[in-house]
């Protein structure tokens, strides 16, 4: 009987299936797109980490490496790249080697000339190392094992190859120092054969072979995780193998873990907790929403049946048996709905998961989805058992009834609902509970929803009030059509229930557009600020001079080195950065970027004290030391192609001896070094008295260099106060005081201090961190911006040569970059692929953009928009449904009035006037709503996981989208209006009046 009754009323039963579905996806597709969102986090997190932040590299000088991390596995790791190296210098001691091999090298060089290595003590040299095959290399480390003395073994040259620095085989280490063009007093590696680890051996002291062959290299293995196998729940098990390679290294001394995967596991916990919260709230509106239309749905179904409850309570069935018989249809079509939606949702989140998130996505349902699923079929039984609850124990005659009586509506529930959204929207504006100290919170992904269902009770009660004041109005102007459309209105029971779904149901998919809309252009915008430039691309570090050569030999681009700080500080060529640099004018009063930088231009200074050569000496003027003091006076020096500054210790100054000699450091050989300062250390051996402490001052006369075995003096001013700082009394020489008990230091004084600087946030007085992380400058802000490009935090932008003039070195924190003028990204990329630039990260603002979109706050908006959607458009369909239906039970009095002699025009007027009047205020409604909640909820709602500092974000709507929207609503709305007024004036017969009951 129930499958025949569900057949008898298959449209409707139909309709009721379909809504039934909505909870069920709801509450299937949150968690099952949860699941998906956070695999699509944490493989773009490693994605775009560099290779030592995404695995591990384990070296050990007495076990195999390989071995140790056998046991280490999981079904994202990679299987270890095994290998083994000796570091060690040439026998004429001028560059220091990586000896090595490595499993599957020779797939990941290209060979220009020769061979791979095949056998032992054969080796594979780099372009760059000037060797060619047939020559021999020796180490001064590596000897015959078999010779009586002391033999160093020759390694044959049988092959050139060329490579990417940036291949994972190489762990993103820096084993390319000649290919790069940097100095560092390392060649390139020599790659040979793992046999030639078991053929030599390794020189520990004086003549004697260490007796273990091979016993001194390090055996080396990394290991990687593979992005495209792990998932969102193998977070736990990653941390666990991370804790147990971290373990491995800390076992003991010969063995050695090395990786940074604690910022990845960082940046993956900022990204994915981000995402539940958002995604949870989203989720349970929709649910609330599909059971509210199920709730509306169920009830028409079941009042469809009025007259067979009837005569069910007529026969005299129990209680029990007529609520059984009322709700058995809704109740199958429910757990019918339960399959089918979690299949729809299945079906939906992977075509998200192919177009928004990652095409390599495998979509699972799991017992918690569809634990979710059955949640919802039991939320919409109990919503079903509240709907029928009229029906079933309503009297007898009543359910008879043609045209169902109007009920006073009573306000406990509006009240509760209106009392519960002001609390919320009080706590939102204050931001007391909801929001933290950022002004920030998931939370406020609430008030879309609280905001609507308000509106929409409160729209419910106006629209019958609006229409019984224009009764006396319509019963004195115009035809009989506005008279009955106000009254039908005022009394009909469809129009409450359809505001309240159509306003529910709009006001989401309004605010999900105002969001989206707001949320991308603020993207954007940060993209465009971070980044600075469309195209960034990372070179190693090396130092300005060849920083600044990369840059002129490719058109368009500007050199850039940033230190993170506090403050960030940026430094670069003012007007190559101008002319590459993207930037806003209202940032700065809308003043062009080219004015601003205008001002950084370096000011006069002492010129710089460059020396070369092998050795120095110092023309050095010292009072008595007192006994039990001493003293050392070091020379730090840049050296060219290196990161580091290079100190000396010209000697120990001493009254008796005048001139102190020293060796340059190695670098000054080959290139120009700069002297950047001398410093004095004075110590106290224990027993000395400090009262007897040193007085008067070291004087450092003359400087002069050794090259090519002739003595040259350094143009240094030692005795002009104005090349030096801090500033001194001029006298023969320059003064170094060693009353200053500890360290006293003088530098030239080829800088401005304070350094002119673009500022951004930070206040004067702040020291800035200078290219070597030192904080030895202050800044004078020369102009100032809400915002400045390249910089993610407050900073400052100063000239690249000041800066350099400043630093002693560059800081492993600092990021060379090369900044391409948009729209030349990928010429400057084959440029610098030319010019042999390694190339270690390429950020543009799309990148941005699409990391921005794939943070947890941004994949809940996604969530929003697109469920939002179909929400609306099920919404107004179930508006036109209720319409639809209450207006078929009043066929009879259509009929009546037609018989009546009234015409066909005035009661399409007011079939329509009554349809179109209530879709349009609950459309309207619903806009009012979003438009409210995006005003209220848009500037608390967490866009990024991480709330930028700059630039300020811009909360005002973008019309387009919205004006959109709000027309697509409300065409529809007059469409599906006409359409359905039409159909049932076409249904009104006269016939239908001898059907009717005596």
């Amino acid at each position: 009987m129930m499958l025949r009754g569900l057949w008898r009323r298959r449209w409707l039963s139909l309709i009721v299936l379909i809504v039934a579905v909505v909870p069920v996806v709801a509450g299937s597709l949150g968690p099952m797109y949860t699941d998906a969102a956070r695999t699509t986090l944490i493989r773009e997190t490693l994605d775009k980490a560099i290779l030592d932040h995404r695995g591990w590299r384990v070296t050990s000088v007495s076990d195999d490496a390989g071995e140790l991390v056998k046991e280490i596995t999981a079904p994202f790791l990679l299987p270890p790249i095994r290998g083994a190296e000796l570091l060690s210098p040439n026998d004429k001691a001028t560059k220091t080697y990586p000896l090595m091999w490595i499993d599957g090298q020779c797939d990941h060089v290209t060979t220009a000339e020769g061979r791979c290595p095949r056998a032992a003590n054969e080796i594979m040299v780099s372009r760059a190392s000037g060797f060619t095959v047939g020559d021999t290399v020796k180490l001064s480390l590596l000897s015959d094992p078999g010779a009586e003395k002391r033999r160093l073994t020759p390694l044959r040259v049988v092959g050139v190859y060329a490579t990417d620095a940036a291949d994972p085989i190489w762990y993103g280490r820096s084993l390319f120092p000649q290919t790069a063009g940097v100095t560092e007093g390392n060649g390139d590696p020599l790659l040979t054969a793992p046999e030639t680890q078991g053929t030599v051996g390794v020189k520990t002291g004086g003549d004697r072979i260490d007796a273990i062959v091979g016993a001194a290299w390090t055996s080396t293995a990394i290991l990687y995780i593979d992005p495209n196998k792990i998932t969102g729940d193998d977070v736990a098990s990653l941390e666990s193998v991370h804790a147990r390679l971290r373990a491995l290294g800390q076992t003991g001394e010969t063995t050695t873990v090395f990786g940074y995967l604690d910022e990845t596991l960082e940046a993956v916990h900022l990204r994915v907790d981000s995402l539940s919260v958002p995604t949870t709230l989203v989720t349970v509106q929709l649910v609330a929403l599909g059971w509210l239309l199920l709730f509306l749905t169920v009830r028409d179904l079941v009042a469809a049946r009025a007259q067979e409850i009837a005569l069910a309570r007529l026969r005299g069935l129990p209680t029990s048996r007529i609520w059984a018989f009322g709700l058995s249809e809704p109740a199958f079509l429910l757990l019918a709905a339960l399959p089918i939606g979690i299949a729809a949702s299945w079906a939906v989140v992977s075509r998200m998961a192919a177009t928004l998130l990652r095409d390599d996505l495998v979509v699972t349902v799991d017992g918690f989805t569809v634990l979710c699923g059955v949640a919802a079929v039991f939320g919409g039984l109990l919503a079903t058992a509240l709907a029928a609850r009229q029906t079933v124990t309503q009297p007898v005659v009543e359910q008879w009834r043609r045209t169902p009586r109007s009920r006073r509506r009573t306000w406990v529930v509006d009240a509760v609902v209106l009392a519960i959204t002001a609390v919320g929207l009080a706590e939102l504006l204050a931001g007391d509970v909801i929001t933290d100290a950022t002004g920030q919170r998931a939370s406020a992904l609430i008030a879309p929803g609280l905001l609507a269902v308000a509106l929409a009770l409160i729209a419910r009660r106006l629209l019958p009030l609006v229409c019984r004041a224009l009764f006396r109005f319509t019963r004195t102007h115009g035809d009989i059509g506005a008279f009955l459309a106000m009254r039908q209105i005022s009394r009909g029971s469809a129009t409450g229930s359809t505001v309240i779904v159509l306003a529910a149901g709009l006001g989401l998919a309004v605010f999900a557009v105002a969001a989206w809309s707001v949320t991308s252009r603020n993207y954007q915008e940060v993209a465009r600020v971070h980044n600075g430039a469309e195209t960034v691309f990372v070179v190693p570090r090396s130092d300005v001079a060849t920083l600044r050569k990369i840059s002129a030999d490719v058109p368009g681009t500007a050199p850039v080195i940033v230190t993170p700080g506090p403050p960030a500080m940026l430094a670069t060529d003012p007007a190559r950065f101008a002319s590459v640099a993207l930037w806003r004018p209202s940032y700065a009063g809308n003043r062009p970027l080219s004015a601003m930088t205008a001002k950084l231009a370096p000011r006069t200074a002492a010129p710089r004290v460059l020396v070369g050569g092998d050795r120095i000496r110092a023309d050095v003027s010292t009072p008595k030391m007192p006994d039990g003091w001493s003293a050392i006076l070091y020379a730090d020096f840049r050296v060219t192609g290196e990161t580091k500054p290079a100190t000396i210790p010209l000697g120990r100054p001493d009254s008796r001896i005048k001139v102190h000699e020293w060796g340059l450091p190695r670098g000054c050989r080959d290139a120009v070094c700069e002297l950047r300062g001398l410093r004095l250390e004075v110590t106290m051996a224990s027993g000395a008295s400090l009262e007897d402490g040193p007085t008067g001052s070291v004087v450092v006369k003359k400087l002069e260099v050794r090259q090519d075995g002739r003595w040259s003096t350094v143009d240094a001013g030692l005795a002009d106060t104005s090349r030096w700082t801090p500033a001194f009394v001029p006298r023969e020489g320059l003064p170094l005081s060693l009353e200053s008990f500890g360290t006293g230091a003088v530098r030239p004084d080829t800088f401005p201090d304070p350094l002119p600087a673009l500022s951004s946030g930070p206040g004067a007085g702040q020291k800035l961190p200078g290219l070597d992380d030192g904080h030895f400058s202050g800044f004078e802000s020369v102009a100032s911006a809400q915002a400045l490009p390249g910089l993610n935090a407050p900073g400052v932008v100063v000239d690249l040569e000041t800066a350099d003039r400043v630093a002693y070195g560059y800081s492993p924190r600092t990021e060379f970059q090369i900044w391409a003028a948009p729209g030349r990204g990928d010429e400057v990329r084959e440029a610098l692929r030319r010019d042999s630039v390694p190339v270690l990260a390429t950020r543009t603002t799309d990148d941005l953009v699409s990391g921005y979109v794939t943070q947890g706050p941004g994949l809940a908006l996604l969530l929003l928009i697109v469920s939002a959607g179909v929400a609306a458009l099920l919404a107004l369909g179930r508006a036109v449904l209720a319409l639809h239906t209450a207006a078929r039970r009043r066929t009879y009095e259509m009929a009546a009035l037609e018989a009546a002699g009234a015409r066909v025009r005035p009661l399409r007027v007011a079939l329509l006037l009554e349809q179109t009047i209530t879709l349009s205020w609950g459309a309207l409604t619903g806009v009012l709503a979003g438009l409210v909640a995006a005003w209220a909820a848009l500037p608390r709602v967490p866009e990024f996981a991480e709330t930028p500092v700059t630039p300020p974000l811009d909360y005002s709507l973008v019309p387009g989208p919205v004006i959109a929207v709000a027309c697509a609503v409300l065409v529809l709305s007059v469409v599906a209006a006409a359409v359905t007024s039409e159909l049932l004036l076409r249904g009104v017969r006269v016939d239908q009046l001898r059907e009717a009951p005596a």
